[in-house]
């Protein structure tokens, strides 16, 4: 009996080995299994980091041989073509330029040569097709390329780790316990102090591209600036990531974020930026995406209420000939309101939530979006308007690989003051609840359904906020949706930067408060900014303050004496008017 069971174990031993080996052939597609079947069993020299090293040299390969080959026009020279009355900048409630922003309107302002067309819809063919072959990695390969189960990433660096660092206090301020990697770019490598000595004690470390990606590969991208967010996204080690730039501050506890229908639902959840989409149907060619001309689907970001609600064409269809309707649906309902192209409104980036394993491909895409954004696609998607950049490339990748995802469909709000009469700062995008947004958008689509008739009728004073926004995507109570994200990219929590100019100090020398919404957030955020600047730069002691690369001139000079001044006088101001601020009595 004992023999018996010692074969039994022996033999288990032995399955469970050839098991583990024929796992890392699958993993390891570039190396051949013939091996197993040679003279002498060896174990393969396979680890993690040789299959990291071959999709990296892959994925750049890629990205290079597939490079555009023409000259991108001048946007100038395009927006000036005859018949192009490109409106720059439409904010999401702005109907007066919906013929601006047609079929016909965007085709002529960004006319690109057939030929050109044809070059860049064959290199990004050859890319997607890339992605289906040698980029076809299984899920298991995935998930072997990212040890990580789930975590927040940021882009450190420079002043960025500067950031970081308070938005770092904040997440945890919040109650956050989610592990967090803050990645360096290649240029601002370094960082010893935050990343080695601060950053572990809050539950995070820092990721450099050199410890992920072989040397060439990376230096063949050459990538700056908002190219950095989606390789950082990619190298970073979690399988499922909320992305948050440095200057962008959560006030809920974001560690449910992954246990939510809307995630689970789609795999990738976006906000909406204040302005309407721009994208030519240039791109949708490219990219072998066809729009119904015919078929509209939605009102800015209503896909909810029946088109007959706000379209006289389609309400009293019976009354237009077919040339009508056609000429209607060409000439003046937004291209991005018809069936195939990416819904308005347009995408902040600011903050993402990402299930990498599931939305591989389209991280990967939308890195050749990026590599070839400042050239090609930064000014193709968005042509010039407010936030060109990174933003839209995301959506846009998921588009094209026709993959699944949720934008948040509640406007942001603003924060800011004013100065002086006319003379507004806005300091912060508020963002919302994106389980709270998607789950009242589901109560939304289940309202109109059971009132279909009275949804279908044309209603003349229809507009964005009236028709959807303020009816159907607010708390039973009509109270707004929570606020999640407070994105404070201008004036971003930099002191140095602050102090020299004069932020926040009046035109009379008078100190001024910049954020006025504590009750949509229930915290004074303005005087948590300052006493943490002021805690952690000028109430420590010099040889105690952080050593940020960026601050590594800064500290032993006079000038940091008078900004650790400027810093106690505004603090000093926002306690006496705390409770004024916060709503509360003496």
């Amino acid at each position: 009996m004992l023999i018996r069971l010692k074969k039994r174990k022996i033999l288990q031993v032995i399955v469970s080995a050839v098991v583990l080996i024929l796992f890392f052939c699958s993993v390891h597609n570039d190396v051949s299994s013939s091996w197993l079947y040679g003279k002498k069993l060896r174990l393969p020299v396979l680890t993690r980091s040789n299959l990291k090293n071959n999709f990296y040299t892959t994925l750049v390969q890629a990205i290079v041989e597939n490079k555009p080959t023409d000259s991108s026009p001048d946007l100038s020279k395009l927006h000036g073509a005859e018949g192009c009355s490109f409106a720059n900048n439409v904010a999401a409630h702005d109907s007066g330029h919906d013929s601006d922003l047609s079929y016909e309107s965007l085709s002529k302002c960004y006319n690109l040569n057939k030929t050109v067309q044809e070059s860049l819809r064959e290199v990004h063919s050859k890319f997607t097709d890339t992605l289906s072959g040698k980029l076809n990695f299984s899920i298991p390969q995935r998930e072997a390329l990212f040890s990580g189960s789930e975590g927040i990433v940021t882009i450190g660096g420079g002043k960025y780790s500067v950031l970081a660092y308070t938005m770092i206090k904040k997440l945890r301020d919040t109650g956050t316990t989610l592990p967090i990697e803050v990645i360096i770019p290649p240029q601002d490598e370094g960082e010893d102090d935050f990343c080695k000595n601060w950053l572990p004690k809050f539950n995070g470390k820092c990721i450099y591209f050199s410890d992920i990606v072989p040397s060439k590969p990376l230096s063949d991208l050459k990538l700056t600036h908002f190219q950095l967010k989606v390789f950082g996204l990619i190298i970073s080690s979690f399988k499922r990531i909320i992305f948050l730039d440095a200057d962008n501050y959560a006030v809920k506890n974001l560690d449910l974020a992954f246990n939510t229908t809307s995630f689970n639902d789609t795999g990738l959840i976006l906000w909406p930026d204040f302005w309407r989409r721009v994208t030519p149907p240039a791109f949708y060619n490219i990219i072998r995406s066809s729009i119904d001309i015919g078929k509209r689907v939605r009102f800015v970001s209503d896909d909810i209420s029946p088109v007959s609600r706000y379209d006289p064409f389609v309400s009293n269809s019976n009354d237009y000939t077919p040339k009508e309707r056609q000429e209607h649906f060409l000439k003046h309902v937004p291209l991005h309101d018809l069936d195939g192209t990416m819904p308005d409104l347009s995408s902040e980036s600011g903050q993402m939530v990402i299930d990498k394993i599931r939305h591989f491909n389209t991280l990967l895409l939308a890195l050749y979006y990026n590599v070839y954004g400042p050239t090609w696609y930064y000014k193709m998607i968005s042509q010039g308007t407010a936030g060109e950049g990174d933003k839209d490339t995301f959506v846009a990748a998921a588009h094209a690989l026709n993959m699944p995802y949720y934008q948040v469909r509640t406007k942001f709000e603003f924060d800011g003051f004013f100065y002086q009469k006319d003379d507004y700062k806005g300091l912060a995008l508020l963002q919302h609840d994106f389980e709270q947004d998607y789950k009242q958008y589901q109560k939304a689509q289940q309202k109109v359904k059971a009132n279909i008739e009275e949804f279908s009728k044309l209603d003349p004073d229809y507009t964005l906020d009236n028709g959807f926004l303020k009816t159907l995507m607010v708390n039973d109570d009509g109270s707004d949706l929570d606020i999640m994200f407070i994105h404070a990219s201008f004036y971003k929590a930099d002191p140095w930067t602050l102090y020299h100019e004069n932020r926040f100090i009046g035109p009379n020398g008078e100190q001024v408060r910049g954020f006025r919404k504590p009750h949509r957030y229930g915290m004074d955020f303005e005087l948590f900014l300052f006493n943490d600047m002021r805690g952690s730069f000028c109430t420590t002691p010099k040889s105690q303050v952080i050593k940020f690369k960026y601050f590594t001139d800064k500290v032993n000079t006079p000038e940091w004496d008078a900004m650790c001044e400027y810093l106690t006088n505004h603090v000093n101001y926002l306690e006496s008017t705390h409770k004024e601020a916060m709503g509360e009595k003496n």
